[in-house]
């Protein structure tokens, strides 16, 4: 849910069927990557060691940092099998509860060279039920807080890109059809721990 409400764009003119949405997140593809750097934050640690690189933000470096720091790829790690298009968990059952409460309504198009798309209209209902499930249960705010931090990684890019970054890591990429995808923590830790030791030189 918290993926589908903070990584969705404001929607102005839902379909009829799905009258009443505010916000739309569109790909299922998108929704499964997104979902893949909340599961292992050893990969969203690296995307954001990306993105510090190519912009320079010490933010990102910072919010890496602190996910080794907090010991998250080991605490928090959310192991996932790698089948035919990579890292992939079903969302059947999660989506249909959430259509029921009526908190999001899933929809299915064909585009004109016949591929499946989907669309995921959200409800006022589901931001209202997510801010009060924090303040209920104040340790849900982490999953509120790592969604927001995957998305400026994700930003505007599609799922088949964020796809195909996945797949740059030969841990991933090497992974058997139908196994666990394994941790990279080791490899980022030491990425990490190079570009601090640049910063401190002076580099």
């Amino acid at each position: 849910m918290f993926i589908l409400a903070l990584g969705g764009v404001p929607s102005d003119a839902p379909p009829p069927s799905a009258a009443g949405a505010t916000h739309v997140f569109r790909s299922e593809k998108r929704v499964m990557a997104i979902d893949f750097l909340v599961r292992y934050p050893d990969y969203l640690a690296d995307a954001l060691l990306d993105r510090y690189e190519a912009e320079g933000d010490v933010s990102l470096l910072t919010a890496a940092r602190q996910i080794f720091d907090n010991d998250e790829p080991s605490l928090r790690l959310v192991k996932m099998v790698r089948w035919n298009f990579g890292a992939y968990q079903s969302i059947e059952t999660s989506l249909s509860l959430l259509s029921a409460v009526g908190f999001v309504r899933p929809m299915t198009f064909t585009s004109e060279g016949g591929a499946r798309q989907y669309e995921f209209y959200v409800f006022p209902s589901a931001f209202e039920f997510l801010t009060a499930s924090v303040a209920q249960v104040p340790a849900l705010a982490w999953y509120r807080d790592r969604v927001t931090l995957a998305m400026r990684v994700a930003n505007s890019q599609s799922g088949s890109k964020l796809k195909n970054w996945q797949y740059q890591h030969n841990a991933y990429s090497e992974t058997a059809h139908g196994t666990v995808i394994p941790s990279i923590k080791e490899s980022v830790s030491q990425r990490l721990d190079n570009i601090l030791a640049g910063l401190n030189h002076g580099e």
